[in-house]
């Protein structure tokens, strides 16, 4: 059941970005919490400035939503092109994620299936959570339509949300997905409430 909730979060994460489809990515002024509450703010139900490790999380936390908005704007490219796909290029070799993501890039090469121009992916970055200096949790909620074709055929047509918690781990200069969690999701209803 676990496997089925991961695969539905990655078929998510199908989209294809041209023409009349569009990403939009999100990420909420609160999220910020090292850098307000260094300034000195008050923000209510956020990490207190006592508890900020200094300016150092702040390049990190920076770091870290650059590194996940590259890694879905890689698979997104995965689910256009799944013949080029590098899923090296955002997923730890090794992981949970890097063998499931190829695993359904091969499915997806044998079968012809690839995500059109018709339909919309857009994300939101609800939470960003720093477990140890290498590993990191990035909290989002992810509402697609993209249709996915075979050629002509339409494969899948339906609206997808999830609320998903990705690991990820440090690798060198940069971050990478590791593993993903779906904590809610529902098929032809809009769990992010994105305004339409």
């Amino acid at each position: 059941m676990k496997k089925l909730l991961v695969i539905g979060a990655l078929l998510c994460l199908s989209a294809c970005r041209t023409g009349t489809t569009s990403i939009t990515g999100e990420v909420p002024e609160t999220l910020a919490i090292a850098v307000a509450t260094t300034k000195g703010e008050s923000l209510s139900n956020e990490v207190s400035p006592d508890s900020v490790v200094g300016s150092s999380v702040i390049a990190t936390e920076e770091e870290l939503i650059t590194a996940f908005n590259f890694a879905i704007d890689q698979r997104i490219a995965c689910g256009r092109d799944p013949y080029h796909c590098d899923v090296q290029s955002f997923t730890d070799v090794g992981s949970p994620l890097f063998v499931e993501i190829s695993e359904l890039m091969k499915i997806r090469r044998s079968a012809n299936i690839v995500a059109s121009e018709s339909g919309s992916l857009r994300y939101r970055i609800e939470a960003v959570e720093f477990r140890t200096r290498d590993i990191a949790i990035v909290t989002t909620c992810i509402t697609d339509d993209t249709v996915l074709v075979d050629g002509e055929i339409i494969f899948d047509d339906s609206l997808y949300s999830v609320q998903t918690k990705w690991t990820m781990v440090r690798s060198g200069q940069t971050w990478l997905w590791e593993s993903a969690q779906a904590l809610h999701w529902d098929v032809e209803e809009d769990l992010c409430r994105f305004a339409a």
